[in-house]
């Protein structure tokens, strides 16, 4: 009798032990997260500039073109922790399911591109105005990370220099 009851304990205990090897292993890889803003011109004096978060090298750059204090390139060290919180906002709004356009009636604002790359799916949004909350919270996180003083170290390039 014992013989046969051996057998079955074997299938009870083998799942357990391999259920708690996936709980252990990290459900998400920032390390493959990629953000990109960009803020394009309006009829009027609006900032354009291009924002790229990279989870790979845990870098921000941050490349300033007109009407914005920042002109030229910056880069700056971002943390887990600010990475981490970047990620849970494209989560929370669920960035993968919103349109791919919100354009509205109003043609004189600047147009603003999304794009989000998380473990190898990609999503690029434009939107000039009339889109869901979540997605403008977003807009505004970025675009408040883009124009902080704190921490960016402008860098040499072509369009620094002074030929």
């Amino acid at each position: 009798m014992k013989l046969l009851i051996y057998p079955f304990l074997l299938l009870f205990i083998a799942p357990c032990n391999s259920s708690k090897k996936i709980i252990q292993s990290p459900t998400n890889n920032n390390n493959k997260v990629t953000i990109v803003y960009k803020a394009t011109p309006c009829f009027g004096r609006c900032p354009i500039y291009t924002l790229t978060i990279n989870g790979e090298s845990k870098t921000a750059l941050f490349v300033g073109e007109k009407n914005i204090e920042k002109i030229g390139t910056y880069t700056k060290a971002i943390s887990n922790k600010e990475l981490e919180a970047f990620i849970k906002m494209f989560d929370d709004a669920q960035f993968f399911t919103l349109n791919d356009e919100y354009l509205g009636n109003i043609t004189d604002f600047p147009i603003k591109y999304i794009t989000y790359t998380k473990n190898g799916k990609t999503k690029k949004i434009k939107e000039r105005s009339g889109a869901p909350k979540a997605l403008t919270d977003l807009e505004k996180t970025l675009n408040d990370y883009a124009l902080s003083e704190e921490g960016w170290k402008k860098t040499e390039d072509a369009s620094n220099s002074k030929d």
